[in-house]
């Protein structure tokens, strides 16, 4: 079978890129394609059965294997096109990525990008405001923000998801043409989401969903499904939470995707806190059924999945006062995601 389009995909395993996928999933099962996958990836996104599939381990060998398959399948769609005298594209589709190194000799060679990962851009920007991120945290993002900009002309197009996110990689003035591609979400329906879901795993851990319905009945809960990373902003948002149960207000609680271990440093107090660990897309469907709000301080978003969910599920929404928000939803109540006091008074103002 000759490979006609190359998706490039190992840097997506779980979450929000899952998801992505799985919307894109009739549309990358088709031969001629040929899909590159995290490992990981596999437990959680149904099988590709017209699509050939290749999956990669998370190891200090993996670029030079996906290298090695991308040179493979491009001298076979050389020959084929020396052979039949046909004008025919290579395309190579890089979602969430950083752009290739190197570009195959191949005149008719296209390669496009989707960026999904604002932090490339923009993280020099919030890290002015004295957050303490991590050395390697800094060093990690520096590099990648280097490596974006030298080797986005090897990319032919880049394709973003909001207009915020169109104007982040605009002021790196790049030569490439740029377009907002994907605004699923503007047409996005519970049902449709519901089934995109069916094509992602669908394991429920009914154990858990009936500890926070049972939660549910006793407190308000404010749900922030987020891995831990710096710019997702936990740290603030739990000294709000330290700070409601200082002040004698309770009945509240934070469900967060995130193990204990990771936020104990940041929390003084472990009745307001419910650490659940991450989960998967499925999971936090149901979670939303038995949650009064979704609240998200993060600083940076490229798209911000849980917004639209939550809007799916007619949530109430307390968010930061940016751009990105704003692309995807109409939040109930915003703040500054800098200031602890902000968010304190808005958590107050939603439960009264």
């Amino acid at each position: 079978m000759i490979i006609r389009n190359i998706y490039n995909c190992i840097s997506i395993h779980n979450g929000g890129g899952i998801v992505y996928l799985s919307m894109m999933h009739s549309e990358i099962d088709k031969k001629g394609n040929l899909v590159f996958l995290d490992y990981r990836a596999k437990k959680n996104l149904l099988p590709f059965i017209n699509a050939e599939t290749i999956y990669f381990r998370k190891n200090l060998f993996r670029n030079l294997k996906v290298f090695k398959e991308r040179l493979k399948y491009s001298l076979i769609f050389r020959r084929y096109l020396k052979k039949t005298n046909k004008i025919e594209s290579l395309n190579e589709f890089y979602l969430n990525g950083i752009p290739p190194l190197y570009r195959f000799p191949l005149s008719s060679n296209k390669v496009l990008i989707l960026f999904q990962n604002r932090n490339l851009f923009s993280y020099l920007n919030y890290m002015s405001n004295k957050l303490n991120f991590s050395f390697k945290f800094t060093l990690y993002h520096i590099l990648h923000s280097l490596l974006i900009n030298i080797f986005l002309k090897k990319t032919d197009i880049i394709m973003v998801q909001t207009k915020s996110m169109y104007k982040s990689i605009s002021k790196l003035k790049p030569l490439n043409k740029i377009i907002i591609k994907d605004l699923f979400w503007r047409n996005l329906t519970f049902d449709k989401y519901i089934n995109t879901l069916k094509k992602v795993d669908v394991c429920i851990k009914y154990k858990l969903i009936s500890e926070i319905k049972r939660i549910s009945k006793l407190n308000k809960v404010f749900f922030y499904p987020a891995s831990f990373s710096p710019h997702k902003n936990h740290k603030l948002l739990l000294k709000c939470f330290n700070q409601l149960f200082e002040n004698n207000i309770y009945n509240i609680k934070l469900l967060l995707t995130v193990d204990f271990k990771d936020v104990k440093y940041f929390s003084s107090n472990k009745e307001h806190i419910v650490c659940i660990g991450s989960q998967t897309p499925q999971m936090v469907n149901e979670i939303y059924k038995f949650v009064d709000f979704l609240i998200f301080p993060s600083l940076n978003e490229s798209l911000g999945l849980p917004l639209i969910e939550a809007s799916l599920h007619g949530i109430p929404i307390i968010a930061s006062d940016l751009e990105y928000v704003y692309d995807v939803c109409n939040p109930t109540f915003t703040f500054n995601p800098y200031s602890e006091d902000e968010i304190y008074y808005k958590i107050l103002k939603s439960i009264k």
